[in-house]
């Protein structure tokens, strides 16, 4: 790479457009392969004051090695970003670095805590998509499952049946989600113990009284899920 075309490159790391970013994220990581001052250019672009270029660099160094450890922080700080393409991007980025990073599922989980709900919920998908089933306290997810934002408890759900032992466990905490506060929450738990296929009395119980519910699209979902289960019942006129 010629010093013109690295001072082109560096200048669109921060780029809004994502025509530009992109490119130039991906440039220099080819660079950065063979270049070791190149990589060490765009570890110190972590530290900017922009959070563009700090995902931008991040964004590079995430494609030059695979489990860098200097990237991870930025990508789990974009977890809690506005744009939806770049929380996508960077959840993609940290679950294929997770197999090589041993703490990097406890981080995760450290990351439930955080105040932002885009944070949160973005941790729970990553821990779902790569985190070793039993990796995952128990009372971690409960409270996930709990949490004020709707987006988060649906995250949390998916998270739950995915990383918690094979079995009743994880069936009965999302089986108190059919009753939740939130019309889509209650009828997105009520599809997931269908398609799960664990047929606890708790599960049967919620799921029956979602069946006789006035939300008809509650009703029709608890009642295809029982039906799943082995146990059809009528649905309400």
């Amino acid at each position: 790479m010629t010093e013109a075309e690295l001072a082109q490159a560096r200048a669109a790391l921060g780029d809004t457009r994502k025509a530009v970013q992109r490119p130039a994220a991906e440039q220099l990581a080819q660079a950065a392969r063979s270049e070791p001052r190149i990589r060490a250019l765009l570890a110190t672009e972590l530290w900017s004051a922009d959070p563009r270029r700090r995902w931008g660099a991040a964004y590079a160094l995430a494609h030059v090695e695979g489990a860098c450890a200097d990237a991870i922080p930025v990508l789990l700080e974009m977890f809690g970003t506005s744009d939806g393409d770049i929380r996508w991007a960077a959840a993609r980025l940290v679950v294929g670095a997770m197999p090589r990073v041993p703490d990097l599922a406890a981080r995760l989980e450290r990351l439930l805590e955080s105040p932002s709900a885009l944070q949160r919920k973005m941790a729970l998908y990553c821990l779902r998509d790569g985190a070793a089933p039993g990796s995952v306290t128990t009372g971690s997810l409960v409270r996930a499952l709990e949490d004020v934002d709707p987006a988060v408890r649906l995250a949390a759900m998916a998270a739950c049946l995915a990383v918690l032992p094979p079995g009743p466990e994880g069936a009965d905490l999302v089986a108190k989600l059919v009753a939740d506060a939130d019309a889509g929450v209650r009828r997105a738990a009520a599809a997931t113990l269908g398609r799960h296929g664990v047929a606890t009395a708790r599960v049967l119980e919620m799921l029956t009284g979602a069946a006789a519910s006035s939300d008809a699209t509650l009703a029709r979902v608890a009642s295809q899920a029982l039906s799943r289960l082995g146990c059809p019942v009528r649905m309400r006129p």
